[in-house]
């Protein structure tokens, strides 16, 4: 069998001035995704701002995307980190009910800093497992504080079928190389986050997902585009834009959706209003980001023009 490559975009959600869910911005800027050959996360608790949605607006919005993107570019649920299981089961069977095409299970998040042992780590996991009949992929974010033993993963792997992917936020090299070695031709295994692409690629993976195609997604889908038609020379150049724009939206001013919505708003685009607590950048700060993003000369930016 071939191996599946892509590049997944964490789409954001698009708040009006009084921070309701804006479903006509929501569908403008999925089209966009769609129309640059993205896979498409929703609901995440980062680029979708998961953790102020109500359940009724998640599912709002997993309903919309599933009207947008089902048949046309794989559509995924992400929600948020749970608490416990019971969390993630509901948010499951919610994804089912509203027919995507695969959902994320994010590691858990047991709260006020405690981290789960083994055996909890693996009843989280079984149980959350096997509540749904969709296809699930395992999300290990560095941000919970623990590694999800690749043993177990492997585990995982052999006695669910439905388990077809997983997503690894981590530097650790040894890591990386040992999640490839043991699953890599199981598993669909993508990076969070683009900084390690390159890496995930060469080794094996399919891909990377991360939020900084929804400015750009065409330049975010370049880069493994280029990696499988073996043009190394566009895919290097598109990583290295796609980094420089990574950087330009970092940091606890500019990063998760408080630059990217207002970057895509000075160009009449729907990223809409960030929600309480984050507060988006503007003024100087603004003009600083769209100067050094322009300055990257992305192709698809070309012609863009500030609205005033």
């Amino acid at each position: 069998m071939s191996k599946k490559y892509s590049a997944i975009v964490h789409s954001l959600t698009p708040f009006d001035d009084k921070f309701r869910v804006d479903e006509n911005a929501l569908r403008k800027h999925l089209r966009r995704l769609k129309d640059a050959g993205v896979s498409v996360y929703v609901g995440a608790a980062g680029a979708a701002e998961g953790n102020t949605l109500s359940r009724d607006e998640r599912d709002r919005i997993l309903a919309i995307a599933v009207e947008e993107l089902k048949g046309k570019v794989p559509v995924r649920a992400a929600g948020v980190e749970p608490r416990d299981a019971r969390e993630m089961v509901e948010f499951l069977r919610s994804a089912e009910a509203l027919n995507v095409d695969a959902a994320q299970i994010y590691s858990m998040d047991m709260g006020h800093g405690l981290v789960p042992n083994r055996k909890e780590i693996e009843n989280y996991f079984r149980t959350t497992i096997e509540a749904t009949a969709l296809p699930v992929i395992i999300s290990n974010q560095k941000k919970v504080g623990y590694p999800v033993p690749l043993d177990l993963v492997e585990q995982l792997a052999t006695r669910y079928p439905n388990l077809v992917g997983y997503a690894y936020d981590s530097n650790d090299t040894n890591y990386m190389i040992e999640l490839m070695q043991r699953l890599g031709e199981r598993l669909e295994i993508h990076c969070s986050g683009t900084e390690n692409t390159l890496f995930t690629l060469g080794m094996g993976g399919n891909g990377y997902q991360g939020m900084e195609g929804n400015i750009t997604p065409k330049l975010a889908a370049a880069v493994v585009s280029a990696f499988v038609a073996k043009d190394m020379d566009l895919m290097h150049e598109s990583f290295r834009k796609l980094m420089h724009l990574r950087s330009i939206l970092s940091g606890n001013v500019r990063s998760n959706m408080r630059g990217i919505k207002p970057v895509l708003n000075a160009y009449g685009l729907n990223g809409g209003r960030v929600r309480p607590p984050r507060i988006s950048i503007s003024g100087a700060e603004l003009d600083d980001a769209l100067n050094a993003i322009e300055a990257l000369k992305i192709p698809e930016m070309a012609g863009w023009q500030r609205r005033n």
